[in-house]
């Protein structure tokens, strides 16, 4: 019999189990393997387990959400290398980087207009959404909640508009988890902070970003916020200024800050 990846048979994103047709078979990548990740969680049912790499509407995305997480960490991973310049060029669907002249350039696929990176924005969020409920039900077994309701309606069904916020990187790009191997930590801490203020501080690949994943981060996001910069932004801390995320373009995810030119331009509305 082929192996299952479900231990309490619901899904944590349609909430429907083997009664409703739902499968189980195929191995749940918690964080796409195509980052490095190699987490398997379980309870994601096999429709939904696609969805996330599937492209969505035509006429609005071009490209899913899993694809914005690739394309956009692929850029942080590759270009925050130490020793970048003696690495082969990177080459992916938005991007084209030339190491012996330190620039990115951005192939046909990636548009700098309002709309596309609008969409982009909104894909990489939902991303960002997934790999915290997976995660966070891999880890706690407790994905089902009613809590993240909010959270399954803006990731899986593209309703609503979820905040993302992040601490900018002032001169270094670090990883702190192992490159090869990210995944998340959900020790009594983190724990803490979801049930408390609703929120969840997701340190990703050398990023840190901050999450509104229960209601409860309604009542608590001005205290929450300030405290995060005041914590995050010391003098000898690496993040600056702590942002909202408008447009994807708001993530120094080309690496500006190293001295790598590049060819994206602002919004063409």
């Amino acid at each position: 019999m082929k192996q299952e990846y479900s231990l309490k048979g619901v899904c944590i994103w349609c909430l429907k189990d083997k009664s409703a047709g739902r499968t189980f078979r195929k191995q749940p990548h918690t964080i796409t393997r195509q980052l490095g990740a190699t987490p398997i969680g379980f309870d994601i049912c096999d429709a939904c387990n696609a969805y996330f790499g599937t492209i969505g509407r035509k006429d609005l995305y071009t490209f899913s959400p899993e694809v914005a997480l690739i394309e956009t960490f692929t850029n942080l991973r590759f270009l925050a290398q130490p020793q970048f310049g003696a690495a082969p060029e990177l080459r992916s669907r938005f991007f084209h980087f030339h190491p012996a002249t330190a620039t990115i350039h951005p192939t046909g696929r990636f548009e700098p207009k309002a709309r596309f990176l609008k969409n982009f924005t909104r894909q990489f969020k939902r991303g960002i959404y997934e790999v915290f409920l997976q995660e966070y039900h891999r880890n706690t077994q407790n994905g089902q909640a009613d809590c993240f309701a909010k959270v399954r309606e803006f990731a899986r069904w593209d309703k609503g508009n979820l905040p993302l916020y992040f601490l900018q990187n002032r001169e270094a790009f670090y990883m702190e988890e192992a490159p090869g191997c990210p995944s998340l930590t959900f020790d009594a801490s983190a724990l803490k902070e979801i049930n408390e203020a609703g929120f969840y501080q997701m340190r990703l690949l050398g990023q840190l970003f901050f999450l509104e994943v229960t209601d409860s981060a309604r009542l608590t996001r001005a205290a929450y916020l300030r405290k995060q910069l005041k914590e995050g932004a010391g003098k000898s801390s690496s993040f600056g200024e702590l942002v909202r995320m408008e447009l994807i373009t708001d993530l120094d995810f080309t690496v500006r800050s190293l001295g790598i030119r590049t060819e994206i331009l602002e919004p063409v509305l």
